[in-house]
């Protein structure tokens, strides 16, 4: 039998470039083996016997704190004699952190402050050719390739060995900091809009708390509402409380589960949906208007969990998730909608596995029923908000999508930065970005 014969080298090089070991690269970058640009060490762990090597000021990492990001503080400390008593040692902010074995295994981080290690984690101290924050970005963007080298049984890890003799491609040092500046650009502005959406969770969980007590009124005008008590704690003494199946329409019978062969059988425009939102999309649709779903199981039920959520249009419903209806006099959709993520459903959720919400239990539900003008002025108070969230969520995939692709182009050469970036962030970064 005829050996197949190898692929050739592709020999459509790009102007400029070369075939690596890594695949099409400038000329004048490198292909380097970590231990020839780096020096790496491991920490090691006190013995968990004795407190008084715990809670002193020596911050401490360990592997599962590594998520390839920067570490500005750590679950744990250590105290001075538990350092002398462990082969940990103290490395300084700016050193490159590489999970060794354990569910992190591959994720890095980079210390932000001195700090010491245990011994499932390799401490890299790039040589001055090499930029520790460019290293950090590499080994994000190749750690499927690291993760192959790992071994071992049913703990796999990877050895400072193999860390040695991982090629890393080497662009010129001015280069790799522009590299890094752009991909650290992205994040930071990924990390901003992270802040934005946990200040506006908490500004709506503050709303919601305030709306559900005194109802759509000021804050200085609280004190003069008037309340009751209830099954459900204090309310306005105008609103009622009722069981959910007396103010909506429940529509499961018309839900019908199709299996993932069936829907891909059936692809279509119209939204299939689940007990958590949209699945796929099939070719017909079993509902036509504006319903709350609430999840039956697999749900989210927890205090200001995303129990339920509201369908508009034509859609399709399996039969994981209850289908309601607000009695048009009586309850707003988007209302109740609100009302079900502010409640605490889990209480009320039967087994173990699987949680449940039975259809009976979810009729007999107490929820606060304001005047129906009340209701649609707190559902568009809270709206407002969740336009912010979904803005700011919106940025952060955009970002997230930057992020990958850049990380990809940059790291591969795909894409280069302009010589007069590069001389700039040169400027702007005279040393190495820690």
């Amino acid at each position: 039998m005829t050996r197949p014969t190898p692929p050739e080298a592709p020999t459509d090089l790009p102007d400029g470039f070369k075939m690596t070991a890594l695949g099409p690269l400038p000329a004048y970058w490198q292909v380097v083996r970590l231990g020839e640009v780096a020096e790496t060490k491991s920490g090691g762990t006190p013995d968990r016997k004795r407190d008084e090597y715990f809670g002193g000021q020596i911050p401490w990492v360990k592997s599962g704190e590594l998520r390839d990001a920067a570490i500005e503080f750590t679950e744990e400390s250590l105290t001075e004699l538990g350092l002398l008593n462990s082969s940990a040692r103290i490395f300084p902010k700016g050193t490159l952190l590489v999970a060794m074995y354990g569910a992190t295994t591959g994720k890095v981080g980079l210390l932000k402050i001195n700090a010491a290690t245990n011994q499932a984690v390799c401490a890299i101290f790039p040589h001055k050719e090499m930029s520790s924050e460019y290293l950090f970005y590499t080994f994000i963007r190749r750690r499927d390739e690291l993760l192959t080298e790992r071994y071992g049984g049913a703990q796999p890890n990877i050895s400072q060995t193999v860390l040695k003799n991982f090629p890393i491609p080497l662009p010129p040092l001015p280069e790799q900091r522009a590299i890094a500046h752009v991909l650290r650009a992205v994040q930071r502005a990924q990390e901003a809009s992270e802040r934005v959406i946990a200040a506006l969770r908490e500004l709506k969980r503050s709303l919601m708390r305030h709306l559900s007590t005194y109802g759509p009124v000021p804050l200085d005008r609280a004190a003069q509402v008037p309340l009751q008590e209830t099954e459900l704690g204090p309310l306005p003494a105008h609103w009622r409380v009722v069981r959910l199946g007396e103010v909506v329409e429940i529509l499961d019978h018309i839900r019908i589960p199709l299996n993932e062969k069936e829907r891909q059988r059936r692809k279509g425009i119209y939204p299939y949906c689940g007990a958590n939102g949209i699945l796929d999309f099939i070719d017909d649709y079993l509902f036509d208007g504006e319903f709350v779903l609430l999840a039956e199981d697999e749900g989210y039920w927890g205090a200001c969990e995303q129990s339920a959520y509201i369908m508009q249009g034509k859609f399709w419903v399996n039969n994981h998730a209850h289908v309601l209806k607000g009695i048009p006099d009586k309850l707003d959709n988007w209302f109740l909608m609100h009302v079900l993520h502010w409640m605490d459903i889990s209480m009320f959720i039967s087994g173990t596995t699987r949680g449940k919400l039975s259809q009976g239990v979810m009729r007999n539900l107490p929820i606060p029923l304001p005047p129906l003008s009340e209701q649609r002025e707190i559902a568009r108070i809270l709206q407002a908000v969740d336009r912010g969230l979904a803005a700011e969520e919106a940025q952060v995939r955009a970002a997230q999508e930057l992020f990958r692709s850049l990380l990809h182009q940059l790291m591969s050469a795909r894409r280069q930065l302009p010589a007069s970036f590069v001389a700039r962030v040169r400027q702007e970064e005279p040393r190495v970005s820690v």
